[in-house]
């Protein structure tokens, strides 16, 4: 049995970043994961303990980890195998207390100032080290695989249906009314044409306007499936609607959903405004999909289905070869 300590930083998508890298490892080693939540000693100077910490561990040994540790709350270690964090807050807590128990660690995200060679492995989607330390993967890790996803449907009897995966405002994307309103037009139109039930899954950045007005243009089709974030609704699984998807369609603002949807292996359009003033880094990484042929990109104000290709196939070998270097690198 392996124990893996998850850092977390109290945000969602991170946790599963790094619940999704456990679940990866678990495919070859029997695991146990503990999830530690991450708490400064002092709240109010979290922000100069973070700079103090990165500027201390540029040379790291036994001495400045220590230091660092103390801004942080204890870490139970005594029986971990493995560290996994993810995102720039956790980074110096993460390699402060893999100096101080030898204990390999995984770091999820752009490093933000920190060398990769403080990590067993930094994973990030782009190249930041020439150093066999900084893995650069295609597909951020999550939570899902084509094997999971179809498992789950199969379990929730989920018959076959378009999804629909909305967020809305951020990350320099901005969708106007219109824009929504020819979103509820398409959807209606494809409904028409295939006679699929539609699946909508809306988030935290989804506006509540917005999702009222899906859940009242659309409720004269088939939208059983569908989970409403500011209606509460939290009692369904993500991985069988999935799975169970003829084809996932993507609002392309949040970087998770889009990855959670690659990593089932159904065809991927990710769908965007007119309005983008996204970072650089940003775009790199959604061109990156496209070029991969990872996802097809398409106007959110006409749309259409995506033929089946060998996603499925392309997923399954990224993860195995990202699984085999993170053992590699952590030497288990």
């Amino acid at each position: 049995m392996k124990n893996i300590t998850i850092i977390s930083d109290g945000i969602p998508g991170h946790v599963n970043q790094s619940k999704g890298v456990a679940v990866l490892l678990a495919q070859s080693y029997p695991i146990n994961i503990e999830l530690h939540e991450m708490v400064f000693k002092i709240s109010f100077l979290r922000a100069l303990f973070t700079i103090v910490a990165k500027l201390l561990l540029k040379k790291p040994n036994k001495v400045s980890a220590k230091i660092v540790s103390l801004f942080y709350s204890s870490i139970d270690l005594e029986n971990c195998d493995l560290i996994i964090a993810a995102g720039g807050k956790t980074a110096p807590c993460a390699a402060a207390n893999s100096l101080l128990g030898n204990i390999p660690a995984i770091q999820l995200g752009s490093p933000r100032g920190m060398n990769s060679a403080l990590f067993s492995a930094l994973v990030t989607v782009e190249r930041y080290f020439n150093d066999p330390s900084n893995i650069v993967v295609s597909i951020t890790p999550n939570l899902y695989s084509p094997e999971s996803c179809v498992r789950s449907a199969i379990e929730q009897d989920l018959k076959e249906h378009i999804l629909f995966l909305i967020g809305g405002e951020g990350i320099g994307y901005s969708y106007t009314e219109h824009e929504w309103e020819s979103l509820v037009t398409g959807i209606q139109y494809m409904h028409s044409v295939t006679q699929l039930r539609i699946s909508l899954v809306t988030s935290r950045r989804s506006d509540p306007r917005v999702e009222e007005k899906l859940r009242f243009q659309l409720a004269n089709i088939p939208i059983d499936y569908s989970a409403w974030f500011h209606s509460g609704d939290k009692d369904f699984k993500l991985d069988a609607l999935l799975g169970s998807a003829k084809n996932i369609f993507v609002t392309e603002d949040s970087a998770m959903m889009i990855s959670e949807s690659i990593s089932s292996g159904q065809p991927v359009t990710t769908l965007y405004p007119s309005a983008i003033n996204s970072p650089l880094r940003y775009q790199q990484h959604i061109a990156k999909y496209e070029d991969l042929g990872f996802i097809t990109r398409q106007s959110i104000k006409k749309f259409s289905l995506k033929e089946k290709m060998n996603t499925k196939k392309n997923v399954e070998e990224h993860s195995l070869n990202l699984k085999n270097k993170l053992i590699e690198r952590i030497n288990w």
